[in-house]
């Protein structure tokens, strides 16, 4: 999803050249120009863009690509699905341009590791073999359909073409680009810095940034820089991304409607875009590297991160100097394009190659695809993929220069704008029973107010939280107050919908809650970033919860199936910080994969103290068919700790097979251990846990609470149902349905 939606930001700017091309004159709208510079540059650079440099009649070069779509979960992060392609170009202005396949694979680690020949791949490979004289923000991508050869490859590609056309004037999925005529009306130019390239023939090329201001927040607005061959008036890089997030609601609504409320916002963040082109032959800009990172969000549900990368490089450039600058080509007849269609159709047919075109413009190309395709799989020539131990393709230093563009770029405008009260935030407990709520926001640009408010059905307890988020390329800051339902242990999900399920289907509610109200400052990375911290400053008064029902559908058959009572919290008046430390190695299931969190908290008020806690996870390939994974961990503490902020194990997170605070004390260790096959699509699993909580001076190795038991697995522990023996007292059996898995 997120990949196809960067594939259109990047060819509505394409769209946009060439309907723009017989536009009027740009005008000067109040305040697009924050200085000379910037007034110089736009329309020197605007012009340059509506001409078509033709001096490049060939080019040879190595080109070589990677994708990484993941999933986002609190125990650890999965590869959800990635690709990696290496090709050789040789493309020909007048003739046909060769492309050999050298590598390509693609896999889904969660469900099926082995590597795989991608799909349609002679077909598509077109793609990357791009005009040199093509829009600079849309190499390789463009608004092209591809010819799939045969009969009704004609068919197919204006079909799609039709499709195109129709999306082509809406205008809540269009970009405006910012070199296009008129784009005062919608952004502010201001020059930045400036750079120079010295040859050793004393020659010079200077570069001037251009920085990219959106008068809105808009998705279809671009924010970031260009920097600018001063010479040519080209644009040799740029880092970009949307003014604001993709929002499904906002942007595409004609189904918001039918979307459950709990997987709202559906949000797209793109962190940046990034084209660069480097100078070969000492004259000419050729692109480089073109790269995109971001992640796609529902709710407080899923988030799904993507990384793309694209790199050329190793160019021999053929080239007329004769050849002049030519105006863009005007936006071509249906009949014209569809005469040019039928005759590269023609060709197709008779030479056995293939077409891609746009605007009345054929490219033939022919492709070489070994018939040896477990060679390709293991290609040395392919890029190493997203995750793997050198994962490595842009260099430290361009990464190091990537992050600081990123923190340069302009802020956002200040601006109000309302998002549509989302209903239906529904969760059930036995403190609530079922409470309801809605949350709403206000989107002012460089700050977000979030308003949240649910009523419980028991006893009509409201919960209200409400704060301010400021989100930078780095990290997201929120400050909030609230009266809420707080569960001891945060990282067990007892809010979520999960446990909501248990409690009402199941009649097992794995939480205890208390009453918090005060206010708080979070600081963790920003959304696109993996979650590796998390600091908490709070001021809080803590108050007990009652339990207020019994009702779930056991009890309603028979009436001795009640809730386990909730813990009798202490009344306190606390100040205090919570910091969360996590890392993990590695994340294909078919290797070894690491990950620790480390969490250091403590409050002073009525009650003075400090705990500390460590979790270890390990995913191990024990033979050909056997994965195991263990986990442990372990917590201490020191002074007075209150009863809420005791350590309460017990629940699929923590000691499988007993309830919730089946074991509970200032200071805890546990440990589980799993075998399973090692096909992640599918597993069967075997486990067993081991757990004790005591206080600090009597917690020892002996006598833990221990279960076994036996689980399946579905993509990688995504989603995991278990059936668990209590092995002590209380004893018996329990089946668990629940996410995030180590196995």
């Amino acid at each position: 999803m997120l990949l196809i939606l960067v594939t259109a930001v990047l060819a509505a700017t394409a769209r946009q050249a060439a309907s723009s091309a017989g536009a009027a004159a740009p005008r000067d709208t109040a305040g697009a120009y924050l200085d000379a510079d910037a007034r110089r540059l736009v329309p020197a650079a605007r012009s340059r863009r509506e001409t078509i440099d033709r001096s490049i009649t060939s080019y040879r070069t190595t080109m070589r690509e990677r994708i990484g779509v993941g999933i986002r979960a609190l125990r650890r992060d999965r590869m959800l699905y990635r690709r990696e392609l290496a090709l050789r170009i040789d493309w020909r202005r007048d003739s046909v341009t060769l492309i050999d396949v050298v590598g390509a694979r693609q896999t889904v680690p969660i469900a099926v590791p082995k590597p795989q020949l991608p799909e349609d791949l002679k077909k598509d490979v077109g793609d990357y073999a791009f005009d040199p004289a093509d829009d600079r923000l849309t190499v390789g991508w463009g608004g092209e359909s591809r010819s799939r050869g045969g009969r009704d490859s004609v068919q197919d590609s204006t079909r799609r073409d039709s499709v195109q056309d129709s999306t082509r004037h809406r205008e809540d999925i269009e970009f405006k680009h910012p070199l296009a005529p008129a784009s005062e009306a919608d952004y502010r130019f201001a020059a930045g810095d400036s750079s120079a390239i010295v040859f050793a023939d004393g020659r010079t090329i200077r570069l001037r940034e251009l920085k990219i201001i959106p008068r809105r927040l808009e998705f279809r607005l671009m924010s970031g820089s260009f920097w600018i061959d001063e010479g040519s008036h080209a644009v040799v890089r740029a880092l970009i991304r949307p003014a604001r997030p993709f929002d499904f609601e906002q942007d595409v609504d004609e189904n918001a409607g039918k979307i459950p409320g709990f997987v709202k916002p559906i949000r797209i963040e793109v962190r940046y875009i990034t084209i660069d082109y480097g100078l070969w032959t000492g004259r000419r800009w050729l692109p480089r590297v073109i790269a995109m990172d971001g992640v796609a969000t529902a709710g407080s549900v899923l988030q799904v991160p993507m990384r793309y990368e694209r790199i050329y490089d190793i160019y021999e450039v053929g080239a007329d100097p004769a050849a002049p600058l030519a105006p863009r080509p005007p936006v071509a007849s249906a009949a014209e394009d569809s005469i040019a269609r039928a005759a590269c159709h023609e060709r197709e047919e008779r030479e056995k190659i293939s077409c891609r075109c746009f605007n009345g413009r054929c490219q033939v190309f022919s492709v070489n695809l070994p018939t040896d395709t477990a060679a390709l799989l293991a290609s040395a020539s392919l890029p190493p993929p997203f995750g793997s131990a050198n994962d490595t393709v842009l260099s430290a230093g361009e990464m190091q220069q990537l992050t600081q563009g990123l923190g340069d770029l302009p802020q956002a405008p200040w601006q109000f704008s309302a998002r549509p009260p989302r209903w239906g935030l529904g969760r059930y407990n036995r403190i609530e029973g079922l409470a309801l709520g809605a949350q709403g926001q206000l989107e002012l640009g460089r700050l977000t107010l979030e308003g949240t408010g649910r009523i419980a059905t028991t006893d009509a307890t409201l919960d209200v939280q409400g704060g301010a988020l400021r989100e930078t390329g780095n990290v997201r800051l929120k400050l909030a107050g609230y009266y809420r339902l707080a569960a001891v242990d945060p990282t067990a999900r007892s809010l979520a919908i999960g446990n909501s399920l248990n409690a009402l289907f199941l009649g097992r509610d794995d939480g205890d809650y208390f009453r918090a109200a005060g206010g708080e400052l979070t600081i963790r990375p920003a959304i696109t970033l993996p979650q590796s911290f998390s600091i908490r400053v709070f001021a809080e008064q803590q108050r007990v919860a009652i339990k207020r029902t019994d009702f779930s559908i056991p009890n309603l058959i028979n009436e001795l199936n009640v809730f386990r009572p909730n813990i009798t919290a202490e009344s306190a008046d606390q100040f205090g910080a919570s910091v969360t430390f996590r890392t993990q190695r590695g994340i294909d299931p078919e290797r070894t994969m690491v990950s620790t969190d480390v969490t250091i908290d403590g409050a002073t008020g009525t009650f003075d103290f400090g705990r500390a806690s460590m979790t270890l996870r390990a995913t191990v390939p024990v033979t050909r068919r056997v994965a195991g994974a263990i986990e442990a961990a372990g917590g201490i503490s020191t002074g007075g700790v209150p009863i809420q902020s005791y350590w309460y194990l017990g629940g699929p997170g923590t000691l499988r097979g007993y309830d919730g605070a089946a074991t509970t004390g200032d200071a805890f260790w546990r440990a589980r251990a799993e075998l399973g096959n090692r096909w992640p699509g599918a597993r069967v699993v075997l486990f067993s846990d081991v757990a004790r909580a005591d206080s600090r001076d009597r917690l020892s190795l002996a006598n833990p609470l221990a279960s076994v038991g036996v689980g399946v697995s579905v993509m990688d522990g995504l989603f995991r149902v278990d059936l668990a023996r209590a092995l002590r007292s209380p004893t018996g059996w329990r089946l668990d349905l629940y996410s995030d898995a180590a196995l």
